[in-house]
């Protein structure tokens, strides 16, 4: 069983951002994608490590870490805002139907509840599903790789 699962609800909120859940063990956080065409982490299983964002702010993060799926993240959202991820994942304390609150707070619960940010611990996710479409984490993969995406 993979360490995080991560579902989406699937409906939009009134700004067109994705809401969700990420859940450790017995605990769940709200979570918040950007949407509006922004690119997207498939279903499936994928390996994540801990890790410091590289461009614009440099907090901690779970990267996605698998077979050329580099730059999609786990990380919180600045303001709360929907319009600071793109294609990243970040989670909440508390949700509405414009987004989340408090999410450094909850990025800092998550790292506690896998045991403490240090930097290149590896986990695991499972995405249960997408925001559109049907293509599941080996498809988009070879499709990249197809691409020279990879």
């Amino acid at each position: 069983m993979a360490d995080i699962q991560f579902s989406r609800t699937g409906a939009l909120n009134g700004n067109a951002s994705v809401p969700g859940t990420l859940t450790i063990g017995a605990k769940s956080w709200p979570t918040i994608e950007h949407g509006g065409g922004y690119t997207f982490v498939r279903k499936g299983e994928y390996n994540l490590k801990m890790d410091v964002k590289a461009t614009g702010r440099h907090v901690n993060c779970l990267r996605f870490d698998h077979d050329g799926i580099r730059t999609h993240l786990i990380h919180d959202a600045l303001n709360d805002s929907h319009l600071t991820i793109e294609g990243c994942i970040a989670p909440g304390i508390s949700s509405d139907t414009n987004g989340i609150t408090d999410s450094a707070t909850a990025m800092s619960q998550v790292f506690d509840a896998l045991g403490g940010f240090v930097q290149g611990t590896k986990k695991t996710i499972k995405v249960e599903n997408n925001i559109t479409g049907s293509e599941t984490a080996e498809e988009w993969m070879a499709r990249r790789k197809a691409a020279g995406n990879y």
